[in-house]
């Protein structure tokens, strides 16, 4: 069944709209009322089908709950259980009257982000980028030129060691097992606890060699459980398959293979070393972001599992950025570690590079302000963790960090604005250049005083 347009315009004999009480300069109404909601209907109605079925959430209200979780921050939970609270909210999302209730279950966003697929989400990013120049937060002219560069998206994934791996891996096959009716004549589920307890608290004390006891036999309960499942697998589910494909995969990877698994539930993570003080490995994919040289407007942000090097991921970043902005780059600024690229089609300057003329040193020295932006992302947004599911899930969420990102700019760009506009007629009151404006300060009388 196709999505459902919000449908306001019946009065309510005994409600109020929220358009005759609510200020109508705020910045999130004004805001709604420059997205373009229909063209977003337009490119998500094909993905619904004819046939009866359950209606799906209204665009509208998906697209606004997922803007608007990603602007502040917050949880699938906790943006249903504001948007109830607040009501600039629900005139955001199309709705004309106060609701009492909650619009959606949470686990709704998770299927409408399953739905759409990063082909949607990249469709809203679009849009952001259009009421962006619409507003005048950025110019078309500053999209030509941009700044580029690669980060770590961290993963939602404990730390891992091997103790605490192999203990999970066991009590992961263990339940796949037990759900496809397979009987173990041994789980190992209470040693393995008392195993990992163990090596953690020696570990702890710093005495690796005696350590290694409780590790070696956190692996024999493994391999005694694979081996047990080993003439069962032809005639396993394909999760039972999955996991004991990890387990054998942990049990056999040492310390220098490359490919190696850091967590059971998220295979795909990478082990990514970027030079860092306080924290020398992060565990997630690359993001390769590109934004807008003066006002920071993100223009792309894409995901890559591994760690490939830099220069490869400019000439896929720049033709993203084309096509979601559909303007020409001429400049790009990157850092050191994008040497070795492959774009043809625009003006790549590196940083330290020799030679250059006084005008690219100085506009050289803007690809720095990248850095404050991708602080911002990861503390203002929802960057610094990823807790979609896969790398489709990366590629979601990453798309996800950006569109609130552009967001943010433009509330802020409209805040100020009519901030500007508030002073400037307080101004023109105080100067009493309103003639006829009720506000005029008037001069008292002044009247001499008899003898």
């Amino acid at each position: 069944m196709q999505p459902k347009p919000l449908k306001q315009d019946q009065h309510d004999l005994f409600k109020s709209r929220l358009s005759q009480q609510l200020n109508p300069d705020h910045e999130l109404l004004q805001l709604a009322k420059r997205i373009p909601w229909e063209q977003l209907e337009t490119e998500f109605n094909p993905l619904f089908s004819e046939g009866p079925s359950r209606p799906p959430l209204p665009v509208r209200l998906a697209t606004g709950l997922m803007v608007l979780q990603h602007m502040f921050a917050l949880s699938d939970e906790r943006v249903v259980e504001a948007w109830v609270e607040n009501p600039y909210w629900q005139a955001f999302c199309g709705y004309d009257f106060l609701q009492w209730e909650f619009p959606v279950h949470p686990t709704s966003l998770t299927r409408w982000r399953q739905r759409i697929g990063p082909e949607g989400i990249e469709k809203i990013l679009q849009v952001s980028i259009q009421v962006a120049v619409q507003t005048k937060t950025v110019t078309s002219q500053e999209l030509c030129k941009t700044i580029c560069d690669t980060t770590v998206m961290p993963k939602a994934v404990a730390h891992p060691t091997d103790a605490k791996l192999i203990q999970r891996s066991l009590e992961r096959i263990v339940r796949a097992a037990r759900g496809a009716n397979i009987h173990l004549k041994r789980a190992y589920l209470r040693v393995s606890r008392w195993s990992l307890r163990e090596y953690q608290r020696l570990m702890h004390g710093r005495r690796m060699r005696k350590a290694q006891r409780p590790l070696n036999k956190l692996r024999r309960c493994l391999a005694k459980v694979l081996a047990e499942l080993d003439p069962m697998l032809e005639s396993c589910s394909k999760e039972v398959l999955r996991e004991a494909a990890i387990g054998a995969k942990l049990l056999l990877q040492t310390r220098e293979d490359k490919h190696k698994i850091y967590s059971c539930h998220e295979p795909q993570v990478s082990c990514i070393a970027k030079g860092k003080a306080h924290k020398p490995y992060e565990f997630g994919s690359k993001a390769c972001l590109v934004v807008s040289g003066k006002k920071g407007l993100v223009l792309s942000l894409t995901t890559h599992p591994g760690n490939p090097y830099d220069g490869h991921l400019l000439e896929e970043a720049r033709a993203r950025s084309v096509r979601n902005t559909k303007t020409n780059i001429s400049r790009i600024l990157v850092d050191r570690g994008f040497r070795g690229h492959e774009v043809q089609s625009a003006e790549v300057l590196i940083s330290c590079t020799r030679g250059l003329s006084k005008h690219l040193k100085r506009a050289l020295r803007r690809r720095q302000a990248i850095e404050p932006w991708i602080g911002h992302m990861k503390s203002d947004g929802k960057l610094g963790r990823c807790h979609l599911k896969g790398l489709i899930g990366d590629q979601i969420h990453a798309l996800l960090v950006g569109i609130g990102h552009n967001f943010r700019l433009i509330l802020r760009k409209l805040r100020l604005f009519y901030v500007f506009l508030l002073n400037w007629a307080w101004k023109m009151v105080g100067l009493g250049q309103c003639k006829n404006s009720p506000l005029e300060p008037t001069r008292p009388r002044i009247v001499p005083l008899s003898a």
